[in-house]
Parts: C-alpha cells; structure tokens; sequence
C-alpha cells in the first residue's frame, strides 16, 4: 500500500512538470541537486561459472566497477542501463578480464545494500533501481526537454565514492545504435555512467550514458526519456 501511494504521489508530481519551466526563478538552483547522486558499486561476474571461477569469485566479493546514479523518488535511483544490465563495452570488459562473448551478472551495491532494477528502457540506456537507503526525495526532478546549443551544462558524479563535478556545453543530437542521445562538450570518466546531467537552474538534461573517444563527446540519455520512464514507473509500480 505505501509503494502504491508512494507511486500515486509521483504520478502527480510528474504530471506537474509536463509543461517547460518558464524562468530561471521557478527552477531549483543546480547546487541544490548535488546531494542526490550516489556511488553505485558494481560486481561483474560470468554466468554460468565452472567451480574453480567461482570459488575464486566467492574469495573476492567486493566490487569490480563503479558507477553513478543519482535519486528521484522515495527510495528510486535512476542509472545507465548498462551499467547494472551486463552490457559492457568491449574496452571495458577487457579491463575486467572478461571475454566479448560472456553472458554476465551484476550485483548492485548502494550504501553497502543491495540495489533491485525495478524498471528499465534499454534503448534509452536508462534504468530504474529500487534502494534500502538513498538522500530521502519527495519530489521529482524538473526536466528540460530541449536544451539549446551551447547552452551550459553540468554533470554530478560520484564514482567509488569520489565527488566530481565537471562543466561543459550542449552540442546537439547523436545518433547511437538507431537512438538519438545528446551529445556534449564535457569530460567523461570511467565511473560517470548514470551521472545526472543538469542545466544551470537544476532542470535535469539527461543521464551521462557514454563517452565517444573519436569525437571527444559525451553521449546523454535525453531528459524526455528518463521522465518517461519515470512515467512509466508512476503507472506500474512494482508489487
């Protein structure tokens, strides 16, 4: 019954925020956002393991990744999709001494407690977590649904716990995989997927997916995908 509530009150919450914030005055102030990112501990491991490969993973249960997530809701923390679904990219998987091909699972740790996926858009790279213990949020985060170009953009991350705060610029649509993202002048890091990505009146722009190397961009989850599925979410909560 609370988590039905608790879904009915976001549901309200989103409806709200349908409509783009008229001025700067009506936003939250961007440092305001801050305290809700949060650290994602991450424990990559192969399906399927032979006993020696698993002995050998019982001895280490820390984890073996990190990345970021930030909350908006009562106990929901928002993420990369690939980041807590196994869907590595090749230079990652070979830093954890993983094969292209291994089906993997992944253990989500928040605070030192597990975390559940309790809704997700693949495409969009973006991931819904259910947390025992995040920075209590009542309301939902006001969205911008188009940023515009070169307009000033900043980024919270908090890999392994470390505090970052990077600045940068909104470039313009990026195709990736048959979906259109974000792109973004602004330094990416290991650790910065599922970063929120923020305007300078604290709307959210999107969720840091991924970095592009060739183009020195940072691809951005658009902000009308996470609202979405937040959407999504609000109408269908988890038993």
């Amino acid at each position: 019954m609370k988590r039905i509530f608790c879904a009915l009150a976001l549901a309200v919450t989103l409806a709200s925020l349908l409509t783009p914030r008229g001025t700067a005055g009506d936003s939250a102030d961007v440092k305001g956002q801050e305290p809700y990112t949060v650290s994602l501990d991450l424990r990559f491991t192969k399906r399927n393991q032979n006993p020696l490969q698993r002995a050998i993973s019982f001895l280490d249960m820390g984890p073996n990744a990190y990345a970021t997530g930030f909350v908006v809701g009562d106990g929901l923390v928002m993420t990369a999709y690939h980041a807590v679904s196994g869907g590595l990219s090749a230079y990652k998987r070979k830093q954890l001494r993983l094969a292209p091909d291994d089906q993997l699972e992944v253990r989500v740790t928040v605070g030192g407690c597990q975390a559940t996926v309790v809704k997700f858009d693949a495409e969009a790279d973006l991931a819904l977590l259910r947390v025992c213990r995040s920075h209590r949020r009542a309301d939902a985060p006001a969205f911008q649904i188009s940023p515009g170009q070169d307009e000033s953009l900043v980024v919270f991350a908090q890999p392994n716990g470390d505090k970052m705060v990077r600045r940068g610029v909104f470039s313009g649509p990026y195709m990736f995989g048959g979906q259109q993202f974000w792109s973004a002048r602004i330094e990416g890091r290991d650790g910065y997927s599922g970063s929120p990505v923020y305007n300078d009146r604290g709307e959210l722009v999107g969720v840091f997916s991924r970095y592009d190397f060739s183009r020195n961009v940072a691809l951005i989850s658009p902000g009308v995908r996470a609202r979405k599925l937040l959407e999504d979410y609000a109408a269908s909560p988890e038993p």
